[in-house]
């Protein structure tokens, strides 16, 4: 994601980082194009997930959000267990199925089955996704359902004042949406050079954690890192031995493209050896729903 240089006045990191639609989705897309070059086992999820991140790249230019919350410290403006839905989330899903292909497939019956969608059952497919509800969900339309929330959210996030949010009292929330972070992110230049992001897997607000401490239970005894031979040091795990939970770390000083989205679903096989070490992972990446 790339967003604006940090000015010589900012003499202090920001707490938090609200996202910048105009670059965050393009961004992205670029980043799964790159990364399905070298992977071709994924190369048709990952080229699909570009062109849908091209959708959202476009929607954002266009959304009209309705009024803002005030920010109120303690507590997420947008908290997605409390904050109204705007409808006009259910207008940019409809946009993104206009966006498919018009093959068959699977992908043809997704798209048939978004477009029959009553409204009632649209919003049910998004209390579901909000509340992490997998038995409910259908792996097959969660992620098209999930990028028209997270082109409503991003918008929304973008337009909100940074220095009056407050941290949330669970800190491994996000602290606009109070959703769970998709991975994490160590950043380079300026004042936020070395230090460690968490990513909201719904609005793409950066919010800072200190590094070597468990995202989940906040303990340093037994933290670790996995990562996957032969990749390098772009993605790795950091894994706590206290609680058995992992987040994804993507490193911008090993690789300044990368993505946490993308990179995240260019790495199923690190979660594949974080179960095997009996890790269980916090949060998700919406456009991978497990068991997908």
């Amino acid at each position: 994601m790339e967003l604006p240089p940090l000015t010589a006045a900012q003499t202090e990191a920001p707490y938090i980082r609200v996202p910048n639609p105009q670059t965050l989705f393009h961004h992205r897309a670029a980043r799964f194009r790159q990364l399905a070059l070298s992977q071709a086992s994924l190369v048709g999820y990952l080229n699909l997930m570009a062109d849908l991140a091209d959708s959202l790249h476009h929607l954002s230019a266009r959304f009209s959000p309705a009024l803002l919350p005030d920010s109120c410290a303690g507590r997420p403006p947008l908290d997605i267990s409390s904050w109204r839905r705007d409808p006009a989330w259910r207008d940019a899903l409809r946009s993104i199925v206009e966006d498919l292909s018009s093959g068959g497939g699977p992908l043809g019956s997704v798209r048939d089955r978004l477009k029959q969608a009553t409204d009632e059952q649209l919003e049910s497919w998004a209390d579901d996704l909000l509340a992490a509800d997998f038995d409910r969900l259908d792996v097959g339309l969660a992620p098209f359902v999930a990028a028209a929330l997270q082109v409503n959210w991003t918008v929304l996030a973008s337009r909100l004042d940074a220095g009056k949010i407050g941290a949330t009292e669970a800190g491994h929330l996000c602290p606009v949406c109070g959703s769970l972070p998709v991975a994490s992110v160590l950043q380079t230049g300026g004042a936020v050079q070395g230090l460690r992001y968490l990513v909201c897997d719904l609005c793409a607000t950066e919010w800072n954690r200190p590094r070597i401490h468990c995202i989940n239970c906040g303990s340093s005894k037994e933290v670790a890192y996995f990562g996957l031979e032969g990749t390098g040091e772009a993605v790795q795990a950091e894994a706590c031995g206290q609680c058995k939970t992992y987040v994804k770390l993507v490193n911008r000083e090993k690789e300044p493209q990368v993505d946490p989205f993308a990179d995240d679903l260019a790495t199923l096989a690190l979660d594949v050896l974080m179960a095997e070490e009996g890790y269980q992972r916090l949060g998700f990446n919406p456009l991978l729903i497990p068991g997908g």
